[in-house]
């Protein structure tokens, strides 16, 4: 009997060592990155050329064995949205993530804006210059079903690309021809054509594409 006993405690370490094992114990870095997409000519008869980002904080939030987890940095930076700019690192264990999540939080800081864009507006012949301020914190989000960190001490890149050409997808040409110009430009802000401005501000809460690798 004792000898069965002790058989039975045997294989049972054995098992929980192998299930430890598989779990993954290491720590993985996921590069955050974030740029824009555009086009052509995007919504509205808007080309943008230029803009920052200001990145506070950049998260990811997912269930590993039915837990919610949540992973973060906070790299207070100002990104150039037309480069290619690495954001923050966020360390992360081994094993396999779903319902993945990655954010990144836009904050005014060192007196520059949130969200800065500026381009061009052409309408009749015309061209405008026009920009765009945000002054306030919006979340820039876009999600995965899953991920998985393979092995302990690996290097990943989340790259979330900002589809400038849905910002401008509910703005007629209406809205654009009716707004304030100051100093020959089209400001969109709060204070300065706030209708085209909170339809910006609600199409940049929609999900973004992110490249996962």
């Amino acid at each position: 009997m004792k000898t069965l006993l002790l058989s039975f405690f045997a294989a049972f370490i054995l098992f929980f060592s192998s299930c430890v094992k598989d779990a993954g114990t290491g720590t993985s870095s996921i590069s955050f990155q974030l740029k824009a997409a555009v086009s052509p000519v995007n919504g509205a008869g808007i080309v943008w050329s230029a803009g920052t980002a200001n990145v506070g904080v950049t998260k990811i939030s997912a269930r590993k064995n039915d837990v919610a987890v949540e992973y973060t940095a906070e790299p207070k930076t100002l990104v150039d949205l037309f480069g290619l700019v690495s954001i923050s690192n966020i360390s992360i264990p081994s094993g396999t993530f779903r319902s993945v999540e990655f954010k990144s939080v836009l904050q005014p800081l060192n007196s520059k804006p949130a969200l800065y864009l500026e381009g061009n507006y052409t309408a009749g012949g015309v061209t405008t210059p026009v920009y765009l301020e945000v002054g306030t914190e919006v979340t820039i989000s876009a999600q995965r079903d899953s991920i998985v960190i393979a092995s302990a001490n690996a290097n990943y890149t989340a790259l979330t690309t900002l589809g400038l050409i849905t910002l401008t997808s509910d703005v007629t040409e209406a809205d654009m021809k009716a707004a304030t110009r100051v100093n020959g430009k089209i400001p969109l802000s709060l204070g300065v054509n706030p209708l085209v401005y909170n339809k910006m501000l609600a199409n940049l809460a929609k999900t973004q594409v992110i490249e996962f690798k």
